[in-house]
């Protein structure tokens, strides 16, 4: 009752905070009045992206602006290594004073109705780890933008992204860059975050775009064919963003630590005693430890997989991929909590089958097959998302999870009884794992 009580109530919160919204118009004309001017007298963009080509699809804020030749930003990206910079005279003098803006909260907090003259702000040059991204092509759902061009003889219109580029995986954890820009323009604005790919979602998750637009300032910080990299205030402070918008000035005419230590005798002493006892109730739950293992190694081994595959077979769009690994965490998962649960060596007629029972050990009581289920699912899902760099997730998206882990929990847990109470919590977790499955495709997650 308790395990059905807490399956229903995640669900519902879950589902309650993360309604569909609607589909909105398409192709409104936007005002200048909500656009900003990444150049004095040129061209006007409206610093977000959207579903839709209107305002109202509205998703995450652009973070950065290139200013430049519109393919060389891209081969800065992706092709450093072969590029052959012709640099002006100056090149030494202004890479030596490249600079990124104070991030810090005394900054970001400078009044909307700053002037233009006051709006950047530079630093000097600190210590970064200059490792750089290795950035390709990726796929992604399509995102617009909207930049008034009329200043520069040009149109104002909604447009879709330039390029996309990513540097991680796309089944995995990844940064994530969609640019835009149109020819009469002398910019090109970037919106990059991080993301990671949720299974249960079957899409993309953005957990971040602040510490991105860092990560990615520091591309460009000391670099010979970067004149400056700043931030101005323009008061940005809606899709995730802070109010600033960084900036990165290219030079015209362009050609982890390992910490270790020692552990004293006592310490090493008490980490063999802790083994110890470890191993003798490992003996005594080898069926639960297993199960958990097993859990874990599925849910986790899709992940692996799928970044496999895709760096494998990488002219493949990795959404082919799903129909094959989707059914292995939404069938497979169930499939392992039931017959792992299961006392086979107690009702099997079948030999084999008593003989692979008694080497897993004992059989589970329902309470231990519902710990395991969620010491198993539960910390595979805390090591994918720690995995991935997550660092907060969503309520809504927290309860959900619980749902899950409780749905599969129910269902060992009913597998290890053979009666109809047994019967009984096989059937509401296998409702509650279905209705997980289907929640966030619809929407509600």
């Amino acid at each position: 009752m308790v395990g059905l009580l807490a399956l229903a109530g995640t669900y519902l919160v879950a589902g309650g905070l993360g309604l569909p919204t609607a589909t909105p118009a398409d192709g409104e004309v936007l005002n200048r009045s909500v656009l900003v001017q990444p150049d004095p007298g040129g061209s006007y963009l409206w610093p977000y992206t959207s579903r839709e080509r209107s305002p109202e699809g509205r998703t995450l804020a652009t973070n950065l602006v290139v200013h430049g030749d519109d393919e060389r930003v891209r081969r800065v990206l992706t092709e450093r290594s072969a590029l052959d910079w012709e640099l002006a005279e100056e090149t030494n003098e202004t890479a030596a004073n490249a600079s990124v803006a104070n991030a810090s909260a005394e900054n970001a907090s400078a009044p909307a109705e700053a002037t233009a003259d006051a709006r950047q702000v530079r630093v000097q040059p600190v210590e970064f780890d200059q490792s750089l991204l290795s950035w390709n092509d990726a796929h992604g759902s399509t995102r617009y933008s909207y930049i008034d061009a009329r200043p520069v003889g040009g149109e104002a219109r909604w447009v879709d992204e330039t390029f996309q580029v990513h540097a991680g995986n796309y089944f995995g954890g990844r940064y994530h860059i969609r640019a835009y820009t149109l020819p009469e323009t002398s910019w090109t604005a970037i919106q990059v975050h991080r993301e990671y790919w949720d299974w249960f979602r079957l899409r993309h998750t953005v957990t971040d775009i602040r510490d991105s637009r860092t990560r990615l300032e520091k591309e460009f910080i000391g670099q010979p064919y970067v004149r400056s990299v700043s931030r101005e205030y323009y008061g940005v402070e809606r899709g995730w963003n802070d109010g600033w918008l960084s900036t990165v000035r290219m030079v015209p005419g362009l050609a982890a630590l390992l910490v270790g230590g020692l552990l004293s005798l006592e310490t090493r002493r008490s980490l063999v005693d802790e083994s110890r006892r470890f191993l003798r109730w490992s003996g005594r739950n080898v069926r639960g430890i297993v199960l958990a293992t097993a859990l874990a190694a599925v849910y986790l081994g899709v992940r692996s997989v799928a970044v496999v595959m895709e760096l494998a077979v990488a002219d493949v769009d990795p959404r082919v991929f799903l129909a094959v690994l989707y059914p292995a965490i939404a069938v497979g998962l169930p499939a392992l909590a039931f017959g792992l649960g299961q006392p086979f060596g107690a009702t099997s007629r079948f030999e084999r089958i008593q003989r692979v029972s008694r080497w897993l050990g004992p059989r589970l009581d329902p309470l231990p097959a519902f710990g395991f289920v969620v010491a198993g699912l539960g910390g595979a899902f805390v090591l994918d998302f720690g995995g991935l760099g997550v660092r907060s997730i969503p309520i809504q998206l927290a309860l959900h999870r619980v749902g899950l882990t409780v749905a599969l929990g129910l269902v060992a847990a009913g597998a290890t009884r053979i009666d109809d109470r047994g019967a009984g919590l096989i059937v509401v977790g296998v409702v509650g794992w279905l209705l997980g499955l289907v929640m966030p495709l619809l929407g509600y997650v």
